[in-house]
């Protein structure tokens, strides 16, 4: 299958939607249960794969059949309207799988991102640490060459879907610690491996997406560096640029729908609080849109990104503190599968004010590298 023209595509799809796969109408059900909800999620994605959607938007030399982002935004939006549930881990094929795909090693990335795209492997982002969360640069996982491996010790922790992951793209120290960001590397790491622990952490709503991952002596081919050796800082810089640029468009296509379960049953004197959420998600829709066809055109939008995490941050509270006002249920309510997983939703919007970089973050990134405040 060679992708068509977007519009083709998006026409393709829609009628592929219309026939109501099993795997489809199972994902827009509400599953309280993380685990089961990752099976779900993997089991979409391999009809998709095999319908040859899902490979819309990559290279055709990683396994993809050509396009743009353009064509991924397109099936995410088009997900979320027939009421998929969310992206669950494939997330990540929008935060890591774009900076893989320019900077990874071709053979590798050709082996491991169809896998990906199918649901059969599934990726984790080890950055965070103990003593270096939002200071990236004063990380200390280390990564020593030894031959043709570099070892690995350190601990990573808040790792996004480990206990899931088969793989994680680690950021690791090669440099001297004064080196600060410019010793780092980017590495590909098998969670698989002997040497690699992984301890789920339980988060307030009940799901264990993140992790506590330690390394002890772990060996990673030398061939599995992301980038240049020593250039980790641009490969995190890249990621960045999606996780809090491009990846709102496809985040917030499902805070639509949340919106509009709501609004089913608000009351009159509802209207202004549902039209302020609604125009905080259109603020995310302009500015996330401008983001994906950015990249489309082939630009990075560095710094720029902060705004649009910026605005997604806000839209996401302003939905889910909407939800919860219509809904006393979610607060003290017995817990139906659609309570529960509105409740998961709710409590995980406390937090997006920190995760991918804190508000305090991009803030102090538009002052100093957009505005050149002092």
């Amino acid at each position: 299958m060679t992708v068509p023209e977007l519009g083709e595509y998006v026409r393709g799809l829609e009628s592929w939607l219309d026939a109501a796969p099993p795997a489809l109408v199972a994902a827009c059900e509400p599953e309280p249960d993380y685990e089961r909800r990752v099976e779900v999620m993997r089991a979409l994605m391999g009809e998709l794969h095999a319908a040859g959607w899902s490979r819309a938007g990559w290279p055709v030399d990683l396994g993809g059949t050509g396009g743009t982002i353009l064509h991924r935004a397109a099936m995410w939006e088009a997900l979320a309207r027939r009421g998929v549930q969310g992206m669950a881990l494939f997330e990540h094929l929008e935060i890591l799988a774009p900076v893989l795909a320019a900077d990874g090693p071709r053979d590798l990335v050709a082996e491991l991102l169809p896998a990906f795209l199918s649901g059969r492997e599934l990726w984790a982002q080890g950055f965070s640490e103990p003593d270096a969360g939002s200071d990236l640069a004063s990380l200390r996982t280390t990564a020593v060459l030894d031959g043709d491996a570099y070892v690995v010790n350190g601990t990573k922790i808040w790792t996004s879907w480990a206990r899931y992951a088969t793989w994680c793209l680690l950021l690791a120290r090669t440099g001297d610690a004064a080196s600060r960001h410019r010793g780092l590397t980017a590495l590909v790491v098998d969670l698989r491996d002997p040497g690699v622990e992984v301890l789920p952490i339980v988060q307030a709503n009940g799901t264990d997406e993140l992790a506590q991952v330690h390394f002890s002596d772990v060996r990673v081919p030398a061939g599995r560096v992301v980038g240049e050796p020593g250039g980790g800082w641009a490969v995190a810089m890249h990621i960045l640029s999606h996780e809090r640029g491009t990846f709102a468009w496809f985040r917030h296509c499902f805070q639509y729908q949340q919106l509009l379960d709501c609004a089913r049953h608000a009351a009159g004197r509802d209207d202004a609080a549902l039209g302020d959420a609604l125009l905080d998600l259109l603020a995310v829709t302009a500015t996330g849109y401008e983001g994906v066809a950015a990249h489309a055109a082939g630009d990075v939008l560095g710094p720029r990104a902060a705004f649009t995490k910026l605005l997604l941050c806000a839209a996401e509270q302003s939905v889910h503190d909407r939800v919860l006002a219509n809904d006393t249920d979610l607060a003290v309510g017995v817990q139906d599968a659609d309570v529960a997983v509105r409740r998961q939703e709710y409590l995980f919007s406390r937090i997006v004010t920190v995760y991918g970089g804190s508000q305090q973050m991009q803030l102090d990134t538009i002052a100093k590298q957009i505005l050149a405040l002092p």
